[in-house]
């Protein structure tokens, strides 16, 4: 199926005295349930993981006493839903969201890219889904060359080898990367194929992919490189408008060399989570 552009409501709306619920409790679930529960006005009611001895860890470090339950259980119980668990999981919890109109924020967005066209269709009508930037920048001007004619995207990612270790299309391929000694293109395709051979590296392909042009025609590189410690993504627009080249280097965690520190800190940002619970009078959306 053919995305052009996101179908994808970004609403802002007042969530004050709201009940949140985790799903995902690895490196940005923990960073996360640990600045909600500072939040005021904010019950963080639920955590669900599906290794369920990590979520109990997760409480026990919390000041807050969440509840530990299945998805479903917790979707059930939450007003507002943050999804940081992995891109598997998001087409099975995407049609629940839907039927209980609740409101979601979504860190896998590269599982957007798996749902069907009928879910797909209920969103753009009934759906409260919110896309944090991630690790990028330039988003916003992206969105706003989309209303000219945007010719062409090109997301080029570049990342130590670690950072991509385990990913689907590595293991296919055979590529090994400890034998890397020099920057090298290990892939060059469209979004949603980058999605699929890299589900916990490359997020940010699908979130540029969704603000633009759509999955199929959004072109993606990623490269490997042994002489860089940061997660680098520069975004090229070009178009009626002229020429867009955007640059960022993120640090990763120190426990996850997959997560940018960045992809975190934007579901804090003004247009993700503290848009939703604390709406500002400005309301500007990336």
């Amino acid at each position: 199926m053919l995305l052009k552009r996101a179908q994808v409501k970004v609403i802002s709306g007042n969530l004050q005295n709201t009940s949140v619920g985790l799903i995902g409790c690895g490196t940005i679930g923990n960073f996360l349930a640990r600045k909600i529960e500072c939040w005021p006005q904010v019950n963080l009611a639920a955590l669900a993981d599906l290794v369920s001895s990590r979520a109990a860890g997760l409480v026990r470090r919390l000041s807050c006493s969440p509840q530990v339950l299945s998805p479903a259980e917790l979707i059930s119980c939450a007003d507002l839903i943050i999804e940081a668990a992995s891109a598997d999981l998001v087409p099975e919890i995407l049609p629940l969201i839907l039927e209980q109109g609740k409101k979601i924020v979504v860190m896998s967005v590269g599982g957007l890219l798996r749902l069907e066209p009928e879910v797909w269709a209920r969103l753009s009508t009934a759906g409260q889904i919110y896309i944090p930037s991630g690790a990028l920048a330039g988003l916003d001007a992206a969105r706003a060359a989309c209303l000219g004619k945007l010719s062409s995207v090109t997301l080029t990612t570049r990342k130590p080898p670690p950072a991509l270790a385990g990913a689907p299309y590595l293991e296919k391929k055979g590529i090994r990367l400890d034998q890397l000694s020099q920057p090298t293109l290990l892939f060059d395709g469209n979004a949603r194929e980058a999605a699929l051979g890299f589900p916990k590296n490359i997020n940010v392909a699908a979130a540029l992919s969704l603000a633009t042009l759509g999955p199929e025609e959004t072109r993606v590189r990623i490269v490997a490189d042994p002489a860089i410690k940061v997660n680098i993504h520069q975004i090229e627009l070009e178009g009626d408008f002229g020429r867009i080249v955007t640059s960022t280097e993120n640090a990763p965690f120190p426990l996850n060399p997959k997560t940018s520190y960045l992809a975190a800190l934007s579901a804090l940002a003004t247009a993700t989570l503290k848009q939703i619970l604390f709406p500002s009078p400005l309301s500007i959306l990336p």
